[in-house]
């Protein structure tokens, strides 16, 4: 071998070192992003994951534990599919309970298999959202924006509760847009099938998924009439009319499954409160919404972005408008920011004209398209400045939006993480004090005939928590004791008959003053004060931050006895029944809660 020249040899290691050196910068530049969102993702299943017993498990949490678990019992079962839940509401599907089947039947039900799967979904509903992005608007925008979304409390908490449920509606409203934009990139058949089967999949899982359905047909035939031209030029006649029959067919079975939910055969629907709708989307967008339900205060929010990101939006739409440019990508980027907007306003638009809509809930189907709107839009704009100057002054522009959006939304989110503690103050109906109820409830609840929730907002997480044995003894009664007054005596004594078997049961019930319904405490007790048969004491009450959550009654049901000594007082149950007089002129006030709608 010819010998190396000792001068050489420096400058050969520097070489190779030059070329090491670059290699590695490729690579670093070529999987940094991707790094920064996974990153971003693990941020937010962390965030989201902190204390994750806290708060306690609100009952519409927990609504599909049941159908998950195999519907042992018909609680939360609406209709099965031979023995398989098929539905848990007339308007919610099972979805949620099969993917849940395996993880329950692995590690149990707790807080934390109730809640960690549906965190980490969301977590891959971001990651989604960031690949939709990437090759459209590069690496930085996209970038931005899944950080922004990490830390935004508008998406971070109701994940954690998947209140609503929202969790399922976003991964799959995030599946068709990557899927669309994908195929307006490369058209290929099997990207519309999928798109197909994620919207199925997202009505079954909650019907109100229409809503971004019936906007996403409409903002393809008003941005993109180009791909529906093309699609049906490039259709066979079969392929169009086995295509037109499926969508007959699946127009008319949304119409058969929504319309007794709407319930359009009244005669009259209820005047539409456009404000009182977009202050309710600015506190869902906001994160504010969410605070209230969960601690009855959101004092410390700051919640002016999603009112100003609305109006950038609708100002970037303008000055598109006046400045087309001529490439194509930029063209491009420009119709899906307007197509992302259209969306936002069509979904809003529905949910101003569907009476039993307006739960924050709802509104977060719009969330985060006037985010992802905004990049779309300013992205090709940003490109189009032809002076380095100004090009550096919009990109500073960007960047302190970008810093003060996400200097909100995290201090945002420290106020929602510093109230996570056992002793904060909670909405009556996500207590922490559940937890120890349930353990009160299994321990004692063998020894009673019959377990009964007496007021919405116990049974499913008391059910969702108990073995089965116990399981089968367990009723909510909430909807007889909310109506109870009204109810003939032969009618009251036949159903408390039923409610209470001979034998020792017991009522659980919330205290005075944090009631979902106060009539049904009011009526429970009366019925304790009027039918000397049902022999009553308040055993054991749950306090949380200086407040009394939960009572529990133990009911002792002696044989009927005449019905002459069912207008005797009840002594054991310290409650004297008002008379005639004083029951008309009382008027029981009734505190403000936020409820899901009927859909």
């Amino acid at each position: 071998m010819p010998a190396v020249n000792r001068k050489e040899s420096p400058q050969l290691a520097r070489r190779i070192n030059q070329s090491n050196f670059r290699k590695l910068s490729l690579h670093s530049r070529r999987y940094l992003p991707d790094a920064l969102a996974i990153a971003a993702a693990c941020v937010f299943v962390l965030l989201a994951s902190h204390r994750i017993d806290l708060p306690g498990l609100y009952m519409d949490e927990v609504d599909f534990v049941n159908a998950a678990r195999g519907g042992p019992d018909n609680n939360m079962i609406y209709m099965r599919l031979g023995s398989v839940p098929l539905l848990i509401m007339p308007y919610l599907g099972a979805l949620k309970g099969w993917i849940y089947a395996p993880v329950f039947w692995l590690f149990g039900v707790s807080a934390l298999t109730i809640r960690l799967p549906a965190i980490l979904i969301a977590g891959v509903t971001l990651l989604i959202f960031f690949q939709l992005l990437k090759p459209h608007v590069g690496v930085v925008w996209a970038t931005i924006a899944i950080w922004l979304m990490a830390v935004d409390p508008a998406i971070l908490f109701p994940s954690r509760l998947d209140w609503g449920p929202t969790v399922l509606m976003h991964f799959f409203q995030a599946a068709i847009l990557a899927l669309w934009f994908s195929y307006r990139d490369k058209p290929k058949l099997w990207k519309l099938v999928l798109i197909c089967v994620c919207a199925g999949l997202g009505f079954f899982d909650k019907f109100n998924f229409i809503w971004l359905i019936l906007a996403f047909i409409l903002g393809i035939a008003l941005c993109y009439p180009d791909s529906l031209k093309n699609l049906w030029v490039s259709c066979s006649k079969l392929a169009r009319a086995v295509t037109g029959i499926v969508l007959l067919v699946g127009v008319g079975a949304t119409l058969f499954l929504i319309l007794p939910i709407l319930h359009l055969h009244a005669a009259s629907l209820p005047p539409m409160n456009l404000e009182a709708k977009w202050t309710g989307l600015l506190t869902a967008l906001s994160g504010e919404a969410v605070a209230y339900f969960i601690f009855e205060t959101s004092s410390w929010i700051i919640s002016f972005v999603p009112f100003w990101l609305i109006v950038t939006d609708c100002c970037l739409a303008l000055a598109a408008l006046f400045f087309l440019g001529q490439k194509a990508e930029a063209r491009e980027n420009r119709r899906h920011g307007f197509f992302l907007l259209l969306i936002s306003f069509l979904v809003f638009v529905q949910i101003l004209v569907t009476p039993q809509a307006g739960g924050p809930h709802h509104y977060s189907m719009i969330f985060p398209l006037p985010l992802l709107a905004f990049i779309f839009l300013a992205q090709p704009l940003y490109r189009q400045l032809a002076a380095k100057t100004v090009q550096r002054f919009a990109a500073l522009l960007v960047v302190c939006a970008a810093f003060c959006v996400f200097t909100v939304n995290v201090y945002n989110l420290g106020g929602y993480l510093s109230h996570l503690r056992a002793n904060s103050h909670y909405n009556a109906r996500s207590s922490p004090e559940i937890y120890s109820l349930s353990q009160y409830v299994n321990e004692h609840g063998l020894g009673v005939q019959r377990v009964i929730s007496v007021d919405w907002g116990l049974q499913n997480q008391l059910h969702a928590l108990a073995p089965r044995k116990l399981q089968k003894r367990m009723g909510d009664c909430w909807p007889f004791f909310q109506r109870m007054e009204n109810e003939n005596q032969e009618s009251q004594v036949a159903a408390l008959n039923s409610i209470f078997p001979e034998g020792k049961s017991l009522a659980l019930t919330f205290a005075a003053s944090k009631e979902t319904f106060p009539e049904t405490r009011r009526n429970f007790l009366a019925a304790l004060a009027t039918h000397p048969e049902l022999k009553s004491r308040l055993v054991k009450d749950f306090w949380s931050a200086g407040e009394r959550i939960y009572e529990v009654y133990e009911i002792d049901r002696s044989p009927t006895r005449t019905a002459m000594d069912h207008a005797a007082p009840n002594r054991n149950s310290g409650y004297t029944p008002a008379s005639p007089m004083q029951t008309a002129v009382a008027a029981p006030l009734r505190r403000i809660a936020v409820k899901r709608g009927p859909i």
